[in-house]
């Protein structure tokens, strides 16, 4: 917005006045603006002239939550934050803050729970601790301020370095690792170990395949064969990635074969998530298995469903059994058996308050399977696990078996699969209509 050119000595002054209100009792140092945001500017003397502005992009580190407790900190990242700043969505919100900044600026600002979780953040309701009028403290301090062009630019630069460190790596690996095979054209080192003498890969068919995948002479990422089962993919699909799949065209069944893929035919400039860096280089070792057509695959996968479905009507049928040989081996008698099935073992009676659906409570647990498998513990973590009683937040046998307990008490929960994870595996873990056993002690109840 354009201000006016010429204003009276007058007027300039009432601006100011209405602008700035410093030493506020309850805010001491900190300033108030004519919207009625608290701010402070810690950074003096502050020669760079880079304003904030509507379509900056800031890099920052950020801070924010009650006076005396963060509910986030980007310390704690691995690298500060990039934000883009945009028109105020109510008057005196965070974005109006930042604008008042230049870049190199610290500053503080009080803003109230109720407009920025529910405008800024976008959140239904508030967090159940706050109320409209709650003040949240903001620290901010502004490292960048730059165009969106002058993003791309920087971003350019840093990928360009990245990926001549990585070429350099690549380079000295082979070189170190005595690679004596030529990379294809797309820069793919391909070092077959053992030469395959059945089908080809054909297009659009499938693929059975046992595989490592490691960054380039360090971490491992993946491996089938820890997971115990080989894995099948259509051929030219994006399953892995580019580099991946040229590898397998290039193998035949029964082959085995190692391949440096270059982040250019893998992730690149991106990564993949938490797990692949960006510009990261990567070494499969690959066992190609069988080649199977649509027709074989879909046949496969419906042999692989009628046997399954089979075993879950097995595991079905037999767990009332499982259950009665349970309780019988463990000379158990049930304190309360519900209607729903679900068993109740009372350990200790608790001598605190009963839980209310609807409210939080606190259970430290252990789970095992009817064998004894143990699966998860919150006591082995140190940490109870927290939910509100009654909202399927946990599965109905935990529902109904807190809510029998006081707090302090302890108890077996006797879970039928029903009451679990029914027909649903649960990873390696829980297979379908699986019985779980919990000990659980009940710390807290919210009133």
């Amino acid at each position: 917005m354009r201000l006016k050119k010429i204003l009276s000595f007058g007027l300039t002054m009432l601006s100011l006045a209405l602008l700035v209100i410093s030493c506020n009792m309850d805010y001491p140092g900190y300033k108030k603006t004519e919207s009625g945001m608290y701010y402070k500017i810690y950074t003096k003397d502050n020669k760079d002239t880079t304003q904030v502005r509507v379509g900056s992009i800031l890099t920052v580190h950020l801070k924010y939550g009650l006076k005396d407790s963060a509910f986030f900190d980007s310390k704690n990242s691995p690298e500060p934050i990039m934000l883009p700043v945009i028109e105020s969505q109510y008057e005196g919100d965070f974005f109006e803050g930042v604008r008042m900044l230049r870049q190199g600026d610290s500053a503080s600002f009080v803003l109230k729970a109720g407009n920025l979780f529910k405008t800024t953040f976008g959140q239904p309701e508030l967090p159940e601790m706050l109320t409209d009028e709650s003040d949240i403290y903001f620290e901010v301090r502004i490292l960048k301020s730059q165009t969106q062009e002058e993003v791309d630019r920087d971003t350019e630069i840093r990928n360009m370095e990245m990926e001549k460190e990585e070429m350099a790596i690549l380079e000295k690996y082979v070189m170190d690792n005595n690679i004596a095979v030529q990379p294809t054209t797309s820069g793919i080192y391909f070092i077959e170990t053992k030469k395959g003498t059945g089908k080809a890969p054909e297009t659009n068919g499938y693929v059975t395949a046992h595989y490592t995948v490691n960054l380039l002479g360090g971490q491992q990422l993946f491996n089938t064969r820890e997971r115990g089962q080989a894995v099948d993919f259509k051929f030219g699909s994006q399953y892995e990635n580019e580099g991946f799949m040229e590898v397998i065209g290039m193998m035949r069944e029964g082959g085995r074969a190692n391949a440096i893929v270059p982040s250019a035919m893998a992730f690149g400039a991106k990564g993949a998530g938490n797990i692949v860096p960006p510009f990261s280089t990567l070494y499969y070792d690959i066992e190609f298995i069988k080649v199977m057509s649509n027709e074989e695959f879909e046949a496969r996968r419906a042999k692989e469903q009628e046997q399954k479905n089979a075993e879950n009507a097995r595991r079905q049928k037999e767990e009332p059994q499982l259950i009665e040989k349970y309780l019988k081996d463990n000379n158990i008698t049930p304190t309360t058996i519900l209607p729903s099935g679900l068993i109740y073992l009372e350990k200790q009676a608790g001598s605190g308050a009963k839980p209310v659906t609807g409210k939080k409570v606190k259970v430290h647990y252990t789970g095992t399977l009817i064998d004894g498998t143990k699966f998860d513990s919150s006591v082995d973590r140190g940490e109870p696990i927290e939910f509100v009683l009654g909202q399927n937040e946990v599965i109905e046998g935990w529902d109904l078996g807190i809510a029998l307990m006081n707090v302090g008490g302890k108890a077996t929960l006797i879970i039928p699969s029903s009451l679990a994870y029914k027909d649903r595996a649960q990873g390696r873990s829980i297979p379908p209509y699986s019985t779980l056993i919990f000990e659980v002690e009940l710390v807290e109840a919210e009133k």
